[in-house]
């Protein structure tokens, strides 16, 4: 059945391409097998060839699409490695022109050359648990150190010879290799982390689909309640955008909650954002806690 639906699929975007004398280069052409969880393999299946116009399309396990590298799994293992490649490029770049741009344009420097890169696509990758996400969040701290944190302070602990330190100060210790905590920055600064930009960009995608039915593709797939009309009907426990998203939403917002499907689009964005601020910088001063990342802290008030 898979295969029938899948020529016949083809078949169709062929003829719709070539009746409207449009071109599509077969040889680059791939697609790939999603199986489920313990799917057992098919010899039949796996043997199978695709074929369009005597041309044989290939059968990958991840491809590139729109910026966003898709696996077999749906576990974007590969695309949070390239992103991490990325990013590292980026930091880079940030560390070899901060020197010639004014301290007060940093922050539009971590969001045109970081946060861009880092906030793409992220409502599609970015329900991955947050031990995922680590090496991403370690390379988000790193680049607010380099754009934020206090320079001077680290490049004493290198300016002073060992010679002429005193005798208890030659032997470096803990102090010396610890790194300026970033909680501080992140709040002085108003920046989201990796975890919470994912939120925030989910919500504001709800916001859109529930006020302004945009994209029209995506809001066709989400039921708003008759009952409660800012609130979306959850359908089956699924690790889909549909039921993480709706969750979140319903979650968030409260019987006092200022934001509704009424409220104008800026005001929305700015309620979201300072709310999950404050979940964010909620709890110790200097040290990041697992409650700084939770969805179910997230009141939108």
């Amino acid at each position: 059945f898979f295969f029938f639906f899948f020529f016949f699929f083809f078949f169709q975007v062929h003829s719709y391409m070539k009746c409207n004398l449009l071109h599509i280069n077969i040889k680059k052409c791939c697609y790939i097998h999603f199986k489920p969880t313990g799917y057992k393999p098919d010899s039949e299946l796996e043997e199978q060839i695709v074929t369009i116009n005597n041309t044989v399309i290939k059968q990958v396990t991840e491809a590139r699409f729109l910026g966003v590298i898709i696996d077999s799994d749906l576990k974007w293992k590969s695309h949070i490695s390239s992103l991490n490649t990325k990013l590292r490029c980026e930091i880079a770049k940030l560390c070899r022109i901060r020197h010639v741009i004014p301290e007060k344009h940093y922050k539009v420097l971590y969001h045109s050359l970081f946060e861009s890169h880092l906030g793409f696509g992220i409502s599609v990758w970015g329900g991955v648990s947050n031990n995922r996400l680590d090496p991403l969040f370690k390379l988000q701290k790193k680049c607010v150190r380099i754009l934020f944190g206090d320079r001077q302070s680290f490049l004493d602990k290198f300016c002073t010879s060992a010679r002429t330190r005193t005798l208890h100060e030659q032997k470096l210790g803990v102090s010396f290799y610890t790194r300026e905590h970033t909680k501080p920055l992140f709040s002085k600064h108003q920046l989201l982390t990796v975890h919470n930009l994912y939120k925030y960009t989910c919500l504001l995608e709800m916001f859109k689909i529930g006020a302004l039915k945009e994209p029209a593709s995506i809001a066709s797939l989400f039921k708003v309640s008759q009952r409660k009309p800012n609130s979306f009907i959850i359908e089956s426990p699924s690790n889909n955008f549909i039921y993480r998203s709706s969750i979140m939403w319903n979650n968030c917002r409260t019987s006092s909650s200022k934001v509704s499907f009424l409220t104008p689009f800026n005001a929305a964005k700015k309620i979201m954002k300072s709310s999950i601020l404050k979940v964010q910088n909620f709890h110790d001063q200097n040290h990041w806690c697992d409650l700084n990342f939770d969805s179910k802290e997230l009141k939108l008030t």
